[in-house]
């Protein structure tokens, strides 16, 4: 991940260029539990979305594991509840201790000071949500040296509707930007709804996590069913019992629902043979890839 800081920190997603700031008004109607809701049917929020954090904020195995993921709706400004909410985590923002430090290969990265639970929330990827248009100049502006930061997050409804979101944390954004791929990671990122339709890109913890690990998510969202496992047992990647992720996601690309798209499928056919905008993986996992996820589609807007 490139060193560069970006110019304006930010706890969550912002209104980009040509991006209309009405996006960003409350949309959602509020529930009348009163301080704190209890998770049952009375609450129209959990009622209407479901159930989605147990009562310590951590996800709901029913979430992770869902191959078709249902909407993480959070209780919103029209709530009448407390922060002490249990359908309340993202938007309290990062509670675990995270640190910025640099590797020998990968440039920035970023660690957990504290051991992380499994399925507990640990940050965002905030910045800029971009037009398509914005986007895809941003991406073919970048010179091959470049790190790209754009991130497309690609939402299928009922088979036909498609909701693209596109976050840049390049100029405006936060500690998100430091996150490395691992073809192996111990995160998984679930959008995540708060007052308004945008979603925020949340990373929860895939597996236990312990304190100085480095921080990672898979830029193509897929991961290879037990290899997490056989790592830490070779003692090499994270360590953890991360089992699998939901997503499959691309930066620079796109990212949807369909777990059954292998990494090393989602290269060839994005990249289209063009070998030489793959930039080579180096996080170590035994599952490695060999090279970053690469999806073109950007670079044809």
């Amino acid at each position: 991940m490139s060193c560069d800081a970006p110019q304006h920190y930010v706890p969550c997603n912002i209104p980009g260029p040509g991006t209309s700031s009405e996006e960003f008004v409350a949309e959602y109607d509020g529930c009348a539990c009163g301080a704190v809701c209890d998770g049952g049917l009375a609450c129209s929020c959990m009622k209407q979305y479901g159930h989605s954090y147990d009562a310590k904020g951590s996800l709901l195995d029913v979430v992770v594991g869902s191959a078709f993921q249902r909407p993480i709706v959070e209780c919103n400004r029209s709530c009448s509840c407390t922060p002490l909410c249990r359908n309340r985590v993202v938007q309290k923002g990062i509670r675990f201790r995270l640190q910025v430090f640099r590797t020998r290969r990968k440039g920035f990265a970023l660690r957990t000071l504290d051991a992380v639970p499994k399925n507990a929330f640990v940050c965002e990827y905030a910045g800029e949500v971009l037009t398509v248009a914005e986007a895809g100049r941003r991406v073919n502006a970048q010179t091959a040296a470049d790190a790209n930061y754009v991130l497309a997050v690609r939402e299928h409804v009922g088979g036909e509707s498609v909701t693209t979101t596109y976050v840049d944390p390049a100029r405006v954004g936060n500690v998100g930007r430091f996150l490395n791929h691992s073809c192996c990671p111990n995160l998984v990122m679930m959008p995540v709804r708060v007052n308004t339709a945008v979603p925020r890109l949340a990373l929860f913890a895939a597996c236990s996590i312990r304190a100085g690990d480095e921080l990672c998510y898979d830029y193509a969202g897929v991961r290879s069913q037990g290899s997490a496992d056989e790592d830490a047992a070779r003692g090499e990647g994270h360590g953890g019992d991360c089992q699998g992720a939901s997503w499959t996601m691309g930066q620079g690309g796109g990212c949807h629902g369909a777990a059954s798209v292998r990494q090393q499928e989602f290269i060839s056919e994005s990249a289209f043979g063009d070998r030489e905008r793959l930039k080579p993986c180096y996080c170590g996992a035994t599952c490695c890839q060999k090279y970053l996820p690469f999806d073109a589609f950007l670079f044809d807007v």
